[in-house]
């Protein structure tokens, strides 16, 4: 949906990507394992 919470979560872990500070691999895994926690154990903000 438009307001979907996990958007702004996957907004964030692409930007991440994009500037190299988190592997694609890295990301996905995380997304895969419990997205609610994906930038706290990336150290993503």
């Amino acid at each position: 949906g438009v307001n979907n919470l996990k958007d702004p979560v996957e907004t964030k872990l692409h930007t991440a990507v994009c500037s190299g500070k988190v592997t694609l691999k890295a990301a996905q895994q995380a997304i895969v394992n419990d997205w609610t926690t994906a930038l706290s154990r990336l150290g993503v903000r």
